[in-house]
């Protein structure tokens, strides 16, 4: 518009970060999280964090293929003082602004500055391209380059030096491209090698005579002067050479992710294929809790589960070692197991298992699946060698990872993104899109995201290679919507069962949790799947009556429960099981026996089997032991007698019914860091506190000086002024200190200040606000005419 002055240019990253708008500078938190840990004080401390080299690289490793190629491509035409001039068209424009959201670029479209490190962060080739010519001739000596002389018809040189004579030919590019097309195929293989990237090969030995005739392709290429040695054992293709071999130089990578192949199914189909794995991993956790509960594993001094443990545990679950140390890691993760405190610790359920038992299925599986995704724990690592060529242990310390929380919610973002029922044809596809998206990372995370695919496949995350929707609501962010839809997808329970002629029982179903722990007292899983086979035997009818159980309430059990006839073996198992249990009782006394029959308190002493406890007969019914009455009955029923306890006034008691439980574990370690940015609401309250620093650090001196005072001592005057503003309804600027050290601007209406505490109306706030006055480093009281204070340090915070 005529007589409107073009914004100048920003001439500093602090001032163009001063410019850019608050949605701007909270999507580069977003994108950046580790530039607000801690919050910087000011714009200046943001600029400065940029500058950063680790950051840089983090924010250029999470470039994908075409961002990366186009932020190369500007590296390969910034000159000396890191600028571009219009680099920018139309096809590049997006990436380019994702460049500028990033902050790894910063100024205008036609005039780009690269940030500080960005060179050193994308590396010394870009794109694939090795450096140019006069950079790598002028570092050869100029003996060395005689024979390129000769070669090239060109007259030794002294001045100016031989490399400077050589580099000069390939500013043209038509001379490169007769000197490519004179070249044999074996030389021209080598070249399209180095051309593709990297440009540096390995060379036996660069400094050959070049009157040798067994010259290979790399020393004739040398001697030509389209190879540079860099040293004795390696060549480098120069940048010149290596764009003119490229057809598509610029535009190397496609601008979109490649195509997956999908494999379509019906929606449901997926769910009901996903909730079988949902059910065998609880039924996993089930056993895992039920195996350590009858016998604890140790811990390694080292922490963590032994390998033998780990074998034993597999074996108890039926399992094999990775999946029993994957169940074992949720289960650590979710707070159900944990080690108990002592000289010797072992691992054991936590009380909070108990609780998490009482759930529906629903709610026992949502949680485990939010622990898998929020651990930095990574057990496909279990069992490898670690440092110090150490074994890494379940449980133990080595198998920490902080950066897999991250990764695992990537590789399922990219499955969401596909159609509901969709799921990619094979998992090289997965693996190919997320080497577009991360170029730089693809080649070390490649067996980690093949370790976290099968991960989400045992735990029913996905199914087929799909998102079931329970899942796909879970990583929206709704737990309860996520468990209301597992809980349609999953299969009705069922309250009954099938007993067989062979006294096994099937389940046609998951059963109910009531049913579920009945039957799972009374007999043992044989297997699972659509339906489940228990087998009751003599031994898991006697656990039964161990556990307080009539046998009269067990045959009630089977025969409300059962929909087909009880076998009449079955009824005998249970009535002579109850019969004979508890004929021979142990009570307190170190322990002791006392029996009727004193035939079976003869077999009893002269048992082999029950020797170690060192029983001794008092009286024709009496024995009694040293060992305690737990250790007692463990070792008669191990030897296949069905003693029973007894309180002291001769009544049948249940001794052990609570098992044994370790302290509630501390909540898990997630990915969440402190201070990171997160919701919208977190993000605008980080950037309102660095824009009000900014203000703070640019207030010029006629600020009350009470800036230079103590935090925590509130001087008279600051009083007054406040006392001042409420009475005549005064605008009043103040610098807060925050609880982090950081420094906050506020521009209030204050209508109250009582207990310390000054209260009033903020631009930008709804409702009353509230501030300590001990916090206040400096303050003024605003005339009329600057009730807009500290409006320019808030550029863009308005369009």
């Amino acid at each position: 518009m005529d007589g409107v002055e073009p914004t100048p240019r920003a001439l500093s990253l602090t001032e163009w970060l001063r410019r850019r708008h608050d949605r701007q500078l909270a999507g580069l938190l977003q994108l950046r999280p580790d530039l607000a840990l801690p919050v910087p004080p000011d714009v200046t401390s943001l600029a400065a964090r940029l500058g950063v080299r680790t950051s840089t690289q983090r924010a250029v490793d999470g470039l994908d293929a075409y961002t990366l190629r186009v932020l190369e491509n500007l590296v390969l035409a910034a000159g000396p003082d890191d600028t571009v001039v219009d680099a920018v068209d139309a096809v590049t424009a997006p990436a380019v602004e994702e460049l500028f959201d990033r902050a790894l670029i910063w100024g205008d479209p036609d005039l780009v500055h690269l940030t500080a490190t960005v060179r050193d962060a994308v590396g010394p080739y870009p794109a694939g391209l090795g450096r140019p010519a006069a950079m790598l001739f002028g570092q050869v000596p100029d003996v060395q380059l005689v024979p390129v002389l000769r070669a090239l018809g060109l007259p030794p040189t002294a001045q100016p030096r031989a490399g400077s004579v050589v580099a000069e030919l390939f500013t043209d590019p038509q001379w490169i491209a007769d000197q490519v097309a004179q070249i044999e195929p074996g030389e021209r293989e080598v070249l399209d090698r180095l051309a593709a990237g990297p440009p540096v090969g390995s060379v036996r030995n660069t400094r050959l005579a070049a009157t040798d005739t067994e010259l290979s392709p790399p020393h004739r290429l040398i001697n030509r002067g389209l190879l540079v040695p860099i040293d004795t054992q390696r060549v480098e293709l120069p940048r010149e050479v290596g764009l003119a071999l490229r057809a598509d130089a610029a535009t190397g990578s496609p601008t979109q992710p490649p195509q997956v192949r999908l494999v379509e199914r019906e929606p449901a189909e997926l769910d009901r294929l996903g909730t079988t794995a949902v059910l065998e991993t609880l039924r996993l956790v089930d056993a895992l809790a039920k195996s350590w509960t009858a016998q604890p594993p140790s811990m390694l001094r080292s922490g963590g589960l032994g390998v033998r443990e780990l074998k034993r545990t597999a074996k108890d679950l039926g399992v094999d070692e990775a999946t029993t140390a994957l169940i074992a890691e949720i289960a650590s993760a979710g707070g159900l197991v944990n080690s108990t405190n002592g000289p010797e610790p072992v691992f054991l359920p936590t009380t909070e298992f108990d609780l998490w038992h009482s759930r529906d299925t629903a709610q026992r599986w949502t949680s485990l699946a939010t622990a898998w995704l929020t651990m930095t724990r990574q057990p496909s690592l279990i069992s490898m060698r670690g440092e110090r060529d150490r074994v890494i242990t379940a449980l133990g310390p080595d198998a920490e990872r902080g950066t897999i929380p991250a990764l695992r919610r990537q590789v399922l973002d990219h499955l969401a993104r596909l159609a509901p029922g969709s799921a990619p044809a094979e998992r090289s596809e997965v693996l190919a899109l997320l080497a577009w998206h991360q170029p730089r990372r693809a080649s070390g995370q490649r067996n980690l995201v093949e370790a976290i695919l099968a991960e989400a496949d045992l735990l029913g995350v996905t199914a087929a290679g799909g998102l079931p929707g329970y899942t796909r609501t879970l990583l929206a962010g709704s737990t309860s919507a996520a468990q209301h839809a597992l809980d349609r997808a999953l299969p009705d329970p069922v309250n009954h069962f099938l007993v067989q002629p062979d006294l096994t029982i099937v389940v046609p179903g998951p059963p109910e949790p009531a049913m579920g722990i009945q039957l799972a007292l009374v007999a043992d899983l044989e297997s699972t799947g659509g339906a489940s086979v228990y087998r009751i035997t003599e031994r898991s009818v006697r656990r039964a009556l161990d556990a307080g159980r009539t046998g009269d309430q067990l045959a009630t059990f089977v025969a409300t429960r059962s929909r087909t006839p009880v076998p009449q073996a079955l009824r005998y198992l249970i009535d002579d099981a109850a019969r004979r249990h508890g004929v021979l009782r142990a009570g307190v006394a170190g322990a002791y026996l006392r029996c009727d029959d004193e035939s079976l308190l003869t077999r009893v002493l002269s048992d082999r089997a029950v020797a170690a406890l060192n029983l001794r007969r008092i009286a024709p019914t009496v024995v009694i032991a040293e060992a305690p009455v737990t250790r007692v009955l463990a070792v008669l029923r191990e030897a296949g007698f069905a003693p029973a306890a007894e309180s002291p006034g001769g009544e049948l008691i249940t001794i052990g019914a609570d098992a044994p439980r370790s302290p509630p574990r501390p909540a898990a370690r997630t990915a969440v860091t402190r201070g990171a940015a997160g919701t919208e609401t977190q993000l605008t309250e980080l950037v309102r506190r660095i824009r009000s620093g900014d203000a703070l650090a640019g207030m010029d001196h006629r600020v009350h000086p009470i800036a230079q005072q103590i935090p925590g001592v509130t001087s008279a005057a600051t009083m007054e002024m406040l006392r001042r503003a409420v009475r005549e309804a005064q605008l009043v600027w103040f610098g807060c200190a925050e609880a982090d050290g950081t420094t906050t601007a506020h521009t209030i209406q204050p209508i109250s200040l009582a207990a310390g505490t000054v209260r009033g109306y903020e631009r930008g706030q709804s409702g009353l606000v509230s501030y300590p006055v001990h916090r206040i480093t400096s303050i003024r009281v605003l005339d009329e005419d600057e009730d807009d204070l500290g409006k320019d340090s808030y550029v863009g915070e308005s369009e």
